[in-house]
């Protein structure tokens, strides 16, 4: 996969329950007519990290298969953690939390998409994402990803260069606005302004 092929498909892994700006595309499972395809979905991005809650959807043999190493690495979820998470989903309380997440998200993104537009568009460029947590930043001019994450560490910022996630991306640094207060984005901005002037 090229480097531009690997950042399209980073784009648009978004979960499906965090599509911020159009209704998430059908799953690919959807088209699976051999049942070789593996649909699944977890509660940790949407709901709480520490239930650590999912579902997948796949043919007899495999789901048993992944059952059984399941149990085997950590003896299955807690029994209570998927009750609880049954009686959200069934009440409808799960909805309308949803609705609230991607609009907290959306004000974020937006405001996170207004700072680079307004400080770094002459040395790099992103697109707003269709959701998720992440804005994949393209740094446009020649530099240093190693010297640019050593000086952001002695300032006790910590990056995401693009090749965590893609050995031969040199480009793009993965930014999160999903946790940072407006502050800490704001903090941040202002430190890539100053490292590229």
């Amino acid at each position: 996969m090229s480097t531009t092929a690997a950042a399209d498909h980073r784009r648009r892994c978004v979960p499906r329950d965090l599509w911020l700006d159009a209704e998430a595309p059908p799953p690919l499972k959807s088209r699976d007519h051999s049942g070789t395809v593996l649909y699944l979905g977890s509660m940790s991005k949407t709901l709480s990290p520490g239930l650590r809650i999912g579902w997948i959807i796949g043919p007899e043999a495999v789901i048993h298969r992944l059952a059984d190493l399941k149990m085997k690495m950590d003896y299955g979820a807690s029994s209570l953690s998927q009750w609880a998470v049954t009686a959200w989903l069934e009440s409808g309380l799960y909805a309308k939390h949803l609705e609230q997440v991607r609009a907290s998200l959306r004000l974020r993104r937006d405001h996170m998409l207004r700072l680079l537009a307004a400080h770094l568009s002459d040395v790099a460029s992103c697109e707003a994402s269709t959701g998720g947590f992440y804005i994949w930043l393209r740094i446009t001019i020649d530099f240093s990803i190693k010297a640019l994450f050593d000086k952001a560490l002695t300032q006790g910022v910590l990056l995401n260069p693009g090749h965590l996630y893609d050995r031969a991306d040199t480009q793009h640094i993965r930014l999160s606005y999903a946790y940072a207060s407006m502050d800490q984005m704001e903090k941040g901005d202002t430190y890539f302004s100053e490292y590229f002037e």
